[in-house]
């Protein structure tokens, strides 16, 4: 592709070309979403397709190739009205669906109207309610794992509380759902002093950017030679993916976002595969080579100061949605 190509309009004709070649049953209608939802795709973006198919009851995602690029296909069962009125929180990505394929017409008008639910005064209350909800269980979480001297889980779920209070933010104050530039964002209103320190604290000693990346694709064939079948998180296409969102962070000096992106992975890694114990325990179900570098990968070994402190960090950030 060159440099001055409009990248949104090419994964669109992309996306629209991959459809009319695929054969699936029952296709109801397909949008784009992540950057080239949002019309942002650049050099490094990946096509991130959802489609909706009739008479299915699981929702699938497989990584697929198609003319040199990477798509995120994602399936799904067609969605009601109650669905998004029930979880307004869980469905505001559809705010960003560009349509792909509605044959006709019908869906547009649907995403629209469900789009408008979200807007609402109804719907924001409730995707709020449910927002802090979630930061209050994963508080809980981290509590009883402190209780139980799991230190390094009792960090792992105050830092969730963290990201979900980051992602209320972006999504009331600032209209995005994009999950790339949430600590730019907390930067420029100068609400990343404390989580600097942990990121200086959890990052001390760390293997340099080429041995943690070296480390999260043997991470992920550890994992996949593991399990039978399949599995998305688990498919080495998505190592390609990540060099690409690390090159561009790299390019845009934003040293930072790459540390969350790689701590990110490993944490979705993990709860892939072992989402029912501690990660404690998944550590030590994995080889020593690979449990000791992860640990060094942006984890600490929280005590009750230390989950205060992220606990007061989110409470700021809700504080500022008012």
């Amino acid at each position: 592709m060159e440099q001055n190509e409009n990248f949104t309009d090419f994964f669109v004709l992309t996306a629209k070309d991959f459809l009319a070649e695929k054969a699936f049953p029952g296709l109801l209608y397909a949008y784009a979403g992540g950057s080239v939802g949002r019309g942002e795709a650049d050099a490094y973006s990946d096509l991130d397709l959802n489609i909706i198919v009739e008479g299915i009851s699981d929702h699938k995602s497989e990584n697929c190739r198609f003319r040199g690029q990477i798509i995120q296909l994602h399936i799904h069962p067609a969605p009601t009205n109650e669905d998004v009125y029930e979880n307004p929180w869980s469905w505001r990505y559809i705010k960003e669906a560009r349509l792909i394929h509605d044959p006709d017409g019908r869906h547009i008008a649907w995403l629209h109207a469900m789009s408008d639910y979200l807007d609402s005064e109804e719907g924001k209350s409730k995707m709020l309610a449910q927002g802090k909800r979630i930061i209050d269980e994963y508080r809980g979480h981290a509590k009883q794992a402190l209780s139980l001297g799991r230190g390094y889980s009792a960090f792992l779920a105050a830092w969730a509380s963290w990201i979900e209070a980051v992602q209320l933010f972006a999504y009331f104050c600032r209209g995005t759902v994009a999950d790339r530039t949430l600590f730019q964002m907390m930067k420029e209103l100068g609400l990343t002093d404390e989580v600097e320190r942990l990121i200086k604290e959890s990052s001390e000693g760390k293997q340099d950017l080429q041995e943690r990346m070296k480390l999260i694709a043997a991470y992920r064939d550890y994992l996949r030679s593991q399990k039978d079948g399949g599995m998305f998180a688990l498919d080495p296409l998505n190592d390609k993916l990540l060099h690409k969102k690390v090159e561009r962070m790299q390019r845009k000096e934003e040293e930072e976002d790459v540390w969350l992106l790689l701590f990110s992975e490993a944490i979705w890694l993990y709860l892939c595969v072992d989402p029912d114990r501690w990660l404690e325990e998944h550590w030590e179900s994995l080889p020593r080579e690979l449990s000791l570098p992860l640990k060094k990968l942006g984890f600490l070994e929280a005590d009750e100061g230390l989950i205060q402190r992220i606990h007061t960090i989110s409470d700021e950030i809700i504080a500022r949605i008012g």
